[in-house]
């Protein structure tokens, strides 16, 4: 009887069980996809740029403080919203810079499109969303890609000259605007491309859902360099892939 008892509780243990096991594979079938978190890179430098060196980041949560956290240095500048001014933190630029917004003193205008970039890179990666899935390459700053990546990348000096270029159909790619002489690759998220005239260096920031469709975006920052000259810029995209490999220019900053 003792053993009757026995194999009919074993039994029906191993029916329990199998209920379960069924249960959590149907949930699993049924279930969202893996989420995929917001992050950032080791282009993102925002954290370096601060007077303080004690502010720990270490998640997603931690960026706000940088925005009201003070600079390694005041920049004097012009032409924001209350006139002259004088910016030392992100805060500071968010609310008083304009797109006409530079320094008063020429010198001082690289380290304001530093400061710039890296508030803006912060304020994409608070405001991203976790991304359901992913078409981005393992290694996405290559060789080849001048040849896939937006025209919007390339390197153009003039107003006039980036209007001509966003206006003809016919030129698609960053290579169609500015094709390669070399690339010098650094790491897996920094490489430098130059051609004729000039050089980029292009750096992953981050990554994250920009634009909510579910699909992880990559935040770049492009660095402008004319040979020769002193002309600087600093830019920063958000781009996208699909599963065909096209790619989509998301946002310019």
């Amino acid at each position: 009887m003792r053993l009757s008892l026995f194999k009919f509780m074993c039994i029906s243990f191993v029916f329990l069980c199998f209920i379960g096991m069924v249960g959590c594979v149907s949930n699993k079938s049924n279930g969202a996809k893996t989420s995929i978190p917001v992050r950032w890179s080791s282009g993102y430098t925002m954290p370096a740029l601060l007077a303080s060196s004690g502010i720990s980041v270490n998640n997603i949560d931690d960026l706000s403080e940088l925005i009201t956290s003070s600079w390694y240095a005041e920049v004097d500048v012009k032409q924001t919203k209350v006139g002259r001014s004088v910016f030392n933190s992100c805060m500071d630029y968010f609310d008083k810079a304009g797109p006409s917004t530079r320094t008063i003193r020429d010198h001082e205008m690289s380290a304001y499109l530093e400061f710039k970039i890296m508030c803006e890179a912060t304020r994409l990666l608070i405001n991203a969303s976790n991304s359901k899935e992913s078409f981005l390459p393992e290694i996405i700053l290559n060789k080849d890609v001048p040849k896939i990546f937006p025209k919007a990348i390339a390197l153009q000096i003039s107003t006039e000259e980036s209007r001509q270029t966003s206006q003809t159909a016919m030129v698609r790619t960053w290579a169609d605007v500015t094709p390669m002489i070399r690339v010098e690759t650094h790491s897996k998220t920094k490489s430098t491309y130059f051609h004729e005239g000039g050089y980029q260096e292009v750096e992953i920031l981050g990554y994250g859902d920009d634009n909510n469709d579910d699909v992880e975006d990559v935040f770049i920052v492009v660095r402008d360099y004319v040979t020769g000259g002193n002309y600087f810029n600093i830019r920063l995209f958000v781009l996208s892939v699909d599963s065909k490999g096209d790619w989509e220019l998301i946002k310019e900053i």
